[in-house]
Order: C-alpha cells, then sequence, then structure tokens
C-alpha cells in the first residue's frame, strides 16, 4: 500500500470521526464528564 493512501485513509477517518462527533454523537457523553470533574472543584 502506498504510504500517500495511508495518509489518505487516516484523514478521511479522522475527518468521519470529527463529523460524527459535531454532529452531536459525543454529546450526550459531554455533561455527564464535564460533571464528573467538575463537582470536585
Amino acid at each position: 500500500m502506498p504510504a500517500w493512501l495511508e495518509v489518505l485513509l487516516n484523514l478521511v477517518g479522522y475527518a468521519g470521526f470529527v463529523a460524527l462527533a459535531s454532529r452531536g454523537a459525543a454529546s450526550p457523553q459531554a455533561p455527564a464528564d464535564d460533571r464528573s470533574y467538575g463537582d470536585d472543584g
């Protein structure tokens, strides 16, 4: 597999992950995560 193809696959995978996260796939976790270390002060 050419190196440029590996880089391209990495970029596409990263872009897909960012797209899913920005769409709200990670939103339900944000409040719980924030609360877990937010209550400690």
